[in-house]
């Protein structure tokens, strides 16, 4: 909980850009496949519930383990804008982030996702930039890989 209400101890501002093997269409649907099982890419310490209120709409809450007994609690608001990108307003406890992402093709079977990210912190403790984006980038990097192997592996995008 934030130690004085509402106050903004910090904002922090990355960019992450990285190159997919599959094509945009692939990577876009199967990045935005929102699913309650998604905990999986972050070692089983988060659980989901996915609310879909509409083909492009989603509300998702997220539920991981905190500091003693409470759980910690983020809720993400999804704006979906099918083929090319989409928007992600989250609040927790620590922080207000919003994620701007967008794919585009960069040749065949080759995709371009970039992200944008600002977090507003509401905690005095909070990781430095390029902590913040080592950290994007390690995450996204699991998820990259889990896309191309289902690309290989010739699954679908939605409902794997």
């Amino acid at each position: 909980m934030p130690e004085r209400g509402h106050r903004i101890y910090g904002t922090t501002t990355v960019r992450v850009s990285l190159l997919i093997d599959a094509p945009s269409r692939y990577v876009y649907d199967w990045c935005t496949d929102y699913r309650s099982d998604d905990g999986r890419f972050s070692n089983g310490r988060s659980s989901y519930r996915v609310i879909k209120i509409s083909p492009r709409r989603v509300v998702r809450i997220r539920t991981s383990r905190g500091s003693g007994r409470n759980p910690r609690i983020a809720l993400e608001s999804v704006s979906l804008n099918p083929p090319h990108s989409w928007h992600l307003d989250q609040i927790d406890e620590t922080d207000r982030q919003t994620l701007d992402y967008r794919v585009s093709a960069v040749r065949r079977g080759k995709t371009r996702l970039q992200l944008l990210s600002t977090e507003r912190w509401v905690t005095p403790k909070f990781p430095t930039r390029g902590e913040l984006r080592a950290q994007i980038a390690k995450t996204w990097a699991k998820f990259a890989a889990a896309l191309e192997a289902d690309y290989r592996a010739g699954r679908p995008a939605r409902g794997r």
